[in-house]
């Protein structure tokens, strides 16, 4: 019997038409990031937030296979970059760094995004906020704050990161629980709250780990108090608000978004990459240089963590009738 012979075109469109898809498929899986990525960070340059994702920039083009490209859009409580972002291709190459900042604001006032406006795709840190003052401030403690408050009330000055923002909303609950009342004053993000502690334009400042780690360790500030159950580890000599009497715990969580859109294998790339270097042993020792507290929480389970986030401030705000989103 003969064998019967298939041309060689034939055999190559049968392998086409059969693996064609699955190459493609597997090619573009590949190529991507094909370009760099843009991460947006809608707060300062030195703030928490932007040192966090600094820190990563070192690691993570190993895992992602691109680099990131950071651009800072601070101001406004973060809603003009979020506008911003809003406005961009869903294309898998713009990010938004999302924080209890980026919730905290939507219920102070009507904002043109929501919490469910972008994506989540993991949380990378949390961290208590912490009271610092200036390294010559005649506070000592937090109980040495605190009663220099009541007895002026509304004259100390205790500056945040920003308007609305998770600094800001902390103070506020803060004041509540220990029974004072403050000036607050709002900066431009993180970094900008620092100098002005720094500087003693304001008698303490509301900022949380790595913000202010640099000057605790020069002694241009001192930590009054962190907002912690126990001390931290990575920061053994700073009290505790529970341990000096005043049973009060809050903190905030970093992390990152996509835009609504986003293809969801090109989500999972970017949550994979940041995760695993979260594991890296090199970026471990950035991290903790940095006083970064790393938390992981990703995709869905970051998601459902927001929804209870965003309840608690909703309920913060309307219980202290702040802002003007909501009637009193």
């Amino acid at each position: 019997m003969k064998r019967k012979v298939i041309p060689g075109t034939a055999i190559l469109l049968v392998l086409t038409l059969i693996g064609g898809p699955l190459f493609a498929e597997g090619q573009a899986e590949r190529e991507y990031p094909a370009r760099d990525i843009e991460l947006m960070v809608p707060w300062g340059v030195g703030g928490a937030t932007d040192i966090m994702f600094r820190t990563f920039m070192s690691v993570l083009p190993k895992y992602l296979g691109g680099p990131v490209i950071i651009v800072n859009r601070p101001g406004g409580g973060a809603v003009p970059g979020y506008a911003e972002a809003m406005q961009k291709k869903a294309d898998g190459y713009y990010f938004v760094a999302w924080a209890t900042a980026s919730i905290t604001k939507t219920h102070m006032s009507k904002t043109p995004y929501g919490t469910d406006t972008f994506e989540p795709v993991i949380n990378l840190a949390s961290s208590p906020v912490w009271i610092l003052v200036p390294g010559d401030s005649p506070y000592k403690n937090l109980n040495d704050l605190l009663n220099d408050a009541k007895r002026r009330p509304g004259q100390v000055t205790l500056g945040n990161a920003g308007a609305g923002g998770g600094t800001h909303m902390i103070a506020l609950a803060f004041e509540k629980a220990a029974g004072v009342k403050f000036n607050h004053v709002p900066h431009a993000g993180g970094g900008p709250t620092v100098v002005a502690g720094v500087g003693g334009h304001v008698d303490a400042i509301s900022v949380g780990p790595p913000e202010g780690v640099a000057q605790l360790e020069s002694g241009q500030l001192r930590c009054l108090a962190i907002f912690a159950e126990e001390r931290l580890e990575d920061f053994p000599d700073y009290p505790t608000a529970v341990e000096q009497g005043l049973d009060f715990t809050l903190g905030q969580w970093r992390g990152v978004a996509a835009l609504k859109g986003t293809d969801p294998a090109y989500i999972k790339h970017v949550h994979d990459a940041f995760k695993k270097t979260m594991e890296d042993p090199d970026f471990l020792v950035l991290a903790k240089n940095a006083g970064l507290l790393l938390d992981y929480i990703g995709l869905d389970d970051f998601k459902r963590y927001i929804e209870e986030q965003d309840k608690l401030y909703e309920d913060i705000v309307r219980s202290n009738k702040l802002g003007d989103r909501y009637k009193y």
